[in-house]
């Protein structure tokens, strides 16, 4: 093969390419190393007769000498010494390169540091004194996305490189291992200052290379003008909500490291400031053992930790998830308070001018309890001499704090403190779950495996650029966030307002005390008081706890009174004539069979209960049936008798009952025990037995003008025994719930056997009139009801529940249900007759729903009031950025052209996001949003 590039085309034993140009051709050693003097570091292959495949090579070994300085690549006449081999790291792998430093002065004394004509080209150098080896710019920043994005290690990113170079032997490649793990920290901590306009130096002011939350609250940048001057129950808009939990995840293992190894971003990231933080544990006492009132947590130290550092406790956005600036501490042990105190005083600072703050943490109940004594003893404890030695921590006035249990963590806990600490009844919460430390948690566990190996300072940092990069990518996303949140917030504020007029319409509607929802409120408006002033629960929104079951009296009682028998068919089937009233009649018949069947079949034992035989003939005998009808009852009855009289022996339970012939008319069966069973006999003649009635025909039949009042009749009919199904159902619903709480107290096995038979009772019971609802709407859709009719809506098993009374019984997600099942859409059968104890436990179960429903209405009502603000805040807070970086690029000193041209790239990123927010917000903030200039010109002045 011969160069492209040598005029005389001579035949080469040996040729070159590279891959890395676009469409590579074939060069002689010396054209390939001319033709890539604007790219040093790419990698060629070689081809030669005596091996017969391309093999990689480098430009250094084919005599590449890279001569730095404004020469055109040519040698500096000024030179002080000769090239100088150089081991670089670049995407390609690992070369050898040899490199020509300027001696040119450039206009100055000096010629510039070695370092520094490295970073010119884009190299950065290894150490820097006597440097030996460079790695490129773009194998930094590919390490630093990889790293944040795909948790790759630096272990793993440079043994790639590794291969890279040689996938076949890869010793015999250099180790720069240790070079690149301090070129990384280094080049990660420059270009965090650069990002944020800083100076890369060791005495960083406080938090400063943060990234603050667009949509919280920041007194100097994005808080609506008027913040101060808003009344007390729209404090909320304006509060800063954030959440605090320990991670144990986050342990660094007890090696001999350097004591006084401190990270680069020392104090002024997400970590309260080191110096600070070890002064403040020399001068607290040693935490003591924590004692619970509530569950033992593992959290509080009932849990084995080791390491140097069991994990960190961290401070966040409750509603964004965006870690807060000063808001680690590492832990020794479990969550000590001290660490928690100091967490708060350091994480805060930037928010204690703020009226309010809404907290979460999941031992708050434990956490609150001595709050505000400790940080009365730590703000003695700190002389002013000692005050005047803290970086960090300025201010210990923490503003008015209502303090929550996360969500999740909720149901962990005790009964009271799930009462106190609930975000569902929490004034101003919102639909803050307060779990948001567990989301970030979740993304940096896999990152707790890296740091626990890593040096204090070297943890720290990686820790920092974590949680910066994870703000950053929440930045950019939050107008999508929020936009969503709105959706959501407008959606469900919508259907629970919905649903708690059409509650508050059937409780006036029934038969209670005038004004009675006027009292209730009363009671709702001093819970939100008392939580706000953290006393002792009222108990406005819970039952007490001596009502938590029901006797079995009360069960029974509330059956019967649920129960209610169709008494007046013969009074409506009187006043028809012709078809109409044999299709009562034969309504009647049917209803009456139907019944009995659906019962026997359940359980026998429950007729044995409430009904005897003699009831049961009675009421069959009472209903007029015409005279064909009962002829054939008894030609099935006969035909039994001789079927039983040719029978070798008798049934078992037919021997029991030996005048079981008389069934339907006999005198004699008047005498017999009310506990007597159905015979086979009598079941065999209803089941057999069919009557039909409008409903079971085809549809051109039942729309017979013939039929029409038959049809009208059954209709009506089929209503009130769908009626009675459902007040059957939600009674059965009622007495279920309570028994379950009495039988989740009971403790020993004869207790729980004792308590058996009544719960499969109320259970039987409770399919038995399902299936009589079902059987009924079917008849009616038959009959011609719409489908969509509301107030008969098919009953599935999921609807076969009762609304939540007791708060143990909440799950997760219920925020969202905007509505309980549709059968207690209607509080009619409340106006049943009960004895005066049932009527008042039913009334207490509907207060307590009342009271969850309104709560959830509140919550959804200020979500949406704080999405909105949220939005505007967002807003300003780009709108700021834009402003901020564009004041610094105006600058007219010839030096700082660079940070100025960089300057400017940060503003149009910024009035990319603010371009971007305000075309997601539009819909829901037509308006333009108030800025906050003049904050932003006094911060400048």
């Amino acid at each position: 093969m011969s160069c492209s590039s040598c005029p005389n085309q001579i035949k080469q034993h040996t040729v070159y390419r590279c891959k890395e140009c676009w469409n590579p051709q074939i060069y002689c050693s010396r054209c390939i190393v001319d033709n890539h003097f604007g790219n040093p570091l790419h990698v060629v292959e070689e081809w030669s007769l005596e091996k017969g495949f391309w093999t990689r090579r480098t430009l250094g070994e084919l005599g590449m000498v890279i001569n730095l300085g404004d020469h055109g690549g040519k040698v500096c006449d000024h030179v002080i010494s000769g090239a100088r081999d150089i081991c670089v790291v670049t995407l390609q792998g690992v070369q050898d390169v040899r490199i020509q430093f300027c001696g040119c002065g450039r206009g100055k004394e000096d010629p510039p540091e070695h370092y520094v004509q490295l970073l010119e080209v884009g190299l950065w150098p290894g150490s820097w004194k006597l440097i030996r080896t460079a790695f490129s710019l773009d194998v930094l920043d590919s390490f630093r996305r990889f790293s944040t994005q795909g948790n790759i290690t630096a272990l793993d990113f440079y043994t790639s490189l590794v291969r890279q170079t040689d996938g076949v032997i890869p010793t015999t490649v250099k180790n720069r291992y240790r070079e690149f793990l301090c070129a990384t920290r280094e080049h990660q901590f420059v270009k965090w200052c650069m990002r944020k306009g800083m100076e890369p130096t060791a005495t960083l002011s406080f938090g400063c290379l943060s990234n603050l939350c667009p949509a919280c609250p920041h007194i100097d940048i994005n808080i609506d003008p008027g913040w101060e001057t808003r009344s007390e129950d729209k404090q909320y808009l304006d509060a800063l909500y954030h959440a605090v939990d320990g991670n144990f995840t986050q342990n660094m293992k007890d090696k001999g490291t350097d004591i006084d190894d401190l990270p680069l971003t020392l104090g002024a990231a997400y970590f309260a400031d080191e110096l600070d933080t070890k002064w403040y544990f020399s001068v607290m006492p040693a935490p003591q053992s924590q004692n619970s009132s509530c569950n033992k947590f593992g959290a509080m130290g009932y849990y084995g930790h080791w390491g140097a550092v069991s994990g960190l406790v961290g401070l966040s956005c409750a509603r964004h998830m965006f870690v807060m600036p000063g808001g680690g501490v590492d832990l020794k042990l479990g969550e000590t308070w001290a660490a928690v105190d100091l967490l708060m005083l350091s994480g805060l600072q930037r928010w204690m001018q703020l009226k309010l703050h809404i907290s979460a943490y999941d031992i708050n109940c434990q956490y609150r309890i001595k709050f505000w004594e400790r940080l009365e003893k730590i703000q003695k404890q700190f002389s002013v001499a000692q005050h005047s030695s803290l970086r960090s921590i300025r201010l210990f006035d923490i503003p008015s704090t209502r303090a929550g249990v996360g969500k999740f963590h909720e149901p962990a806990h005790k009964l009271d403190c799930r009462l106190l600490n609930s975000f569902h009844y929490l004034p101003g919460a919102g639909q803050t779950d307060g779990e948001a430390p567990e989301r970030i948690w979740a993304s940096t566990t896999s990152l707790g495996i890296r740091t626990r190996e890593m040096t204090p300072g070297h943890r720290h940092d990686t820790i920092n650029y974590f949680h910066d990069d994870m703000n950053w990518r929440r930045t950019y996303g939050i107008a999508s966030s929020l936009v969503k949140k709105c959706k959501e917030a407008i959606k469900y504020e919508e259907e629970i307002s919905r649903s708690i007029k059409e509650l508050e319409g059937e409780i006036n509607a029934i038969d209670l005390p005038s004004h009675i929802i006027d009292k209730w409120n009363i009671d709702r408006l001093k819970w939100d008081e008392d939580l706000i002033k953290a006393s002792r629960p009222p108990l406005a929104c819970q039952l007490s706890r001596t009502s938590s079951g029901l006797s079995d009296d009360r069960i029974a009682e509330i059956q019967r009174g649920f129960s209610a028998r169709v008494a007046a068919w013969n009074n409506v089937a009187q006043s028809s004539l012709g078809v109409a009233i044999a299709a009562s009649m034969a309504g009647l018949a049917e209803q009456r069979r139907a019944q009995v069947l659906e019962e026997v079949k359940v359980r026998e034992d429950l007729l044995a209960e409430n009904r005897s035989i003699k009831e049961l003939e009675d009421e069959i005998n009472a209903i007029d049936l015409p005279s064909h009808i009962v002829d054939e009852w008894n030609i099935n009855r006969l035909k039994w008798d001789e079927d039983l009289i040719k029978a070798s022996r008798a049934p078992s339970d037919l021997q029991a009952t030996p005048q079981r012939r008389s069934v339907l008319n006999s005198p004699e069966e008047k005498t017999k025990s009310p506990g007597t069973k159905l015979s086979r006999k009598f079941l065999d003649i209803l089941r057999t037995f069919e009557i039909h009635l409008p409903s079971s025909y085809p549809l051109d039949v039942r729309t017979n003008n013939i039929l029409a009042e038959a049809v009208k009749i059954e209709m009506v009919m089929r209503r009130e025994d769908a009626s009675d199904a459902l007040d059957q159902v939600r009674a059965h619903l009622a007495a279920t719930y309570g028994l379950g709480r009495h039988q989740a107290k009971s403790t020993t096995q004869q207790q729980k056997l004792r308590n058996r038979g009544p719960s499969q009772r109320l259970r039987l019971a409770l399919n038995s009139a399902a299936k009589a609802y079902r059987r009924a709407r079917n008849a009616m859709v038959a009959l011609g009801m719409d489908e969509k009719d509301p107030t008969f809506q098919p009953l599935k098993n999921s609807h076969l529940k009762s609304f939540v009374i007791r708060e143990e019984d909440r799950r997760w997600g219920d925020s969202k249900a905007t509505k309980e099942s549709w059968i207690w859409e209607s509080l009619s059968f409340v106006g049943n007759d009960f004895s005066e104890g049932v009527k008042d436990h039913i009334v207490e179960n509907l207060r307590v729903h009342w009271c969850r429903t309104k709560a959830k209405a509140d919550r959804w009502a200020e979500e949406k009031a704080l999405v909105l603000e949220e939005m505007k805040r967002t807003l300003r807070f780009f709108d700021f950025q834009v402003h901020l970086w564009k004041a610094r690029a105006n600058v007219k000193d010839e030096n700082s052209l660079g940070p100025a041209a960089y300057a400017l790239k940060q503003a149009f990123a910024y009035q990319r996001l603010l371009e971007h927010s305000r075309q997601e917000f539009k819909i829901y903030l037509p308006y333009s949003v108030r800025s906050n200039m003049k904050m932003f010109m006094d911060m400048m002045c």
